[in-house]
């Protein structure tokens, strides 16, 4: 489907379900962002933007193992029909009447990202079996895992930077701020908006000047390199030994800031452990911060005047958190997270 036709259907059907108090203008384009960030995370969709004949792809239907401890458990992610759930709940009881089906709603506020569907067997076989019958795949392998283990690192990504000495745009452009997690207008030599020290690293977003679609840059000296934004950030954020994931080891709860957002085969990973988009809060009740990095200790950006919000991404365990923040560069923040989801 071309993106121009997926905007016009989401924005019609978005119309339908807005109550009366919704906000017209940004408000929709930032529910289309969030809704496509959320059916790109659980492989309900692809989406294509690598030139100007962008395009949006749904995905096979398939049955995705989750790395939970426990009795197997899987989702179905991909294509499917408003008979899809009635026809699984017939398959799962002709194949053993014990086997549970869990339909639940997405995030509140994204009421176009489609329910999560979860099975739950008492042997692997079983979900093969369903599988079989629907005549669809059953990945065994927890994508999580799988994506994890394909995704770059900071440093792979990095490494394969082609860096050349180009002059500055002279597009408006904004310059990331890795104290505060944002894009502000850029900053003096000696420091950001925030006040504080910057590193010699620094990451400018451009705004095309006529198609409405920004670009980002990598600076360190007279060097750049073209980036895709979420690698970028995390550049930066490093060079200025901040760290910024927070992980809850009791409750399997992994918080990342919005302006910090996972890379996408990262985001992808850790949205695959459970099958629940992100819940957005705006504030965490943050106690002391326990990092497990050595010294000399990283500064910590946690607090809530200076950053937007957070997602909280559910039962991630604890390997996989770790692995995240390894391939990011970074060290997770341990902390007691007492939210409700």
């Amino acid at each position: 489907m071309p993106w121009l036709s997926f905007k016009q259907a989401f924005n019609y059907l978005y119309s339908l379900n807005r109550t009366a108090c919704s906000e017209e203008g940004d408000d929709i384009k930032d529910k289309r962002l969030s809704t496509v960030r959320g059916l790109d995370s659980l492989g309900h969709c692809e989406f294509d933007f690598t030139d100007n004949n962008r395009k949006v792809y749904v995905t096979p239907p398939v049955l995705i193992r989750l790395p939970s401890a426990g009795f197997p458990q899987a989702i179905l992610a991909g294509f499917r029909t408003p008979n899809t759930i009635d026809k699984l709940r017939k398959v799962c009881q002709s194949v053993e009447q014990n086997i549970k089906i869990e339909v639940t709603e997405q995030r509140e506020e994204l009421v176009l990202v489609p329910k999560r569907i979860a099975v739950q067997v008492e042997n692997v076989s079983e979900l093969q079996e369903i599988a079989s019958q629907l005549a669809i795949n059953f990945i065994e392998t927890p994508s999580a895992w799988s994506l994890l283990n394909f995704s770059a690192s900071l440093e792979d990504y990095l490494s394969n930077c082609q860096w050349s000495n180009e002059s500055e745009l002279n597009w408006k452009h904004q310059t990331f701020d890795p104290n505060i997690l944002r894009f502000l207008p850029s900053p003096s030599s000696m420091g950001g908006a925030s006040g504080m020290k910057v590193p010699n690293i620094r990451l400018s977003q451009y705004q095309h000047p006529s198609r409405n679609t920004q670009i980002y840059y990598l600076w360190q000296e007279e060097r750049c390199t073209q980036v895709e934004r979420d690698w970028g950030r995390y550049a930066v954020i490093n060079a200025a030994n901040i760290k910024v994931l927070i992980y809850d080891k009791r409750r399997f709860l992994m918080a990342v800031p919005v302006g910090a957002k996972l890379p996408k085969l990262l985001e992808r990973a850790l949205t695959l452990c459970s099958g629940y988009v992100p819940r957005f809060v705006e504030k965490l009740p943050l106690q002391k911060l326990t990092s497990n990095s050595s010294i000399p200790k990283p500064k910590e950006v946690v607090n809530g005047f200076n950053v937007k919000g957070f997602n909280l991404f559910r039962d991630v365990p604890p390997q996989i958190a770790e692995m995240t923040a390894a391939k990011l560069g970074q060290t997770l923040l341990l902390q007691s997270l007492d939210v409700k989801l």
